[in-house]
């Protein structure tokens, strides 16, 4: 299969859902990542051009840990908006990619740019086999299967879906660690919410995972709902 993760910034996609993609490229999957925006809001003292050229090389790195290829719409960190452009850029971008399934984010999160990735993604599904909508890339043959990863600290989330990533728990972290510039930019912008304490980014990817775990019976797992949508269902069981 083509597997294809969408996140908005630089460094979802690696929090939520890198156990799983490497699971699949492990199994000999072609994987890609990608993101909406670059992440150009992403520290307290870079320039925007700088943080944004930082963020998306930590990305690619990232997906580099897999084999994975990386990809970004380019789109400013917190004002990536539904228009024309950017919905032509998401179906050329993921017909470049051919998914047989694409993983994103839950239609309900903290963030705006999460929520419209995921309702882009949901949007243009349906989109990427119609020949009448022109892109650089040709369309697929097929509506990719669609997947929705976890919310920011997991509110209101309960999972359909489990993947144990037990093995492949090291490789997330190794995914994760590539996003340092993240870890200062959470100390310095959401002091009140973690404490003064320089705190590692990534303590709470750790938590849900063995959280997600206990509950399947594994160490470590990533929870999904499959979109319900017509066009969108199976009856096999395509997550690894």
């Amino acid at each position: 299969m083509n597997v294809l993760a969408i996140g908005a910034h630089p460094d979802d996609v690696e929090e939520y859902c890198s156990g799983t993609l490497a699971k699949f490229a492990t199994q000999g999957h072609k994987v890609f990542t990608a993101t909406t925006t670059n992440g150009n809001i992403g520290s307290a003292t870079l320039p925007m051009e700088e943080i944004a050229r930082i963020r998306k090389e930590e990305a690619r790195q990232a997906a580099a840990v897999i084999g994975a290829e990386y990809l970004c719409l380019d789109y400013d960190d917190e004002m990536f908006f539904e228009t024309r452009e950017a919905r032509i850029a998401l179906i050329n971008l993921v017909r470049y990619c051919k998914p047989d399934l694409i993983l994103t984010h839950y239609p309900h999160d903290y963030n705006p740019d999460h929520e419209l990735t995921s309702k882009m993604v949901n949007d243009i599904a349906v989109m990427i086999p119609i020949a009448k909508i022109e892109t650089p890339n040709p369309p697929c043959e097929k509506i990719p299967l669609l997947a929705y990863w976890e919310p920011v600290l997991s509110i209101n989330f309960n999972p359909t879906e489990y993947v144990d990533i037990t093995d492949y728990m090291d490789l997330k972290r190794e995914m994760c660690n590539k996003h340092q510039s993240q870890v200062q930019w959470m100390a310095d912008n959401y002091k009140e919410q973690i404490g003064d304490k320089q705190k590692n980014y990534f303590d709470d990817i750790e938590i849900i995972a063995r959280f997600r775990g206990l509950q399947c019976g594994c160490d470590y797992a990533e929870g999904f709902i499959m979109a319900q949508n017509a066009y969108r269902m199976t009856t096999k069981r395509v997550l690894p």
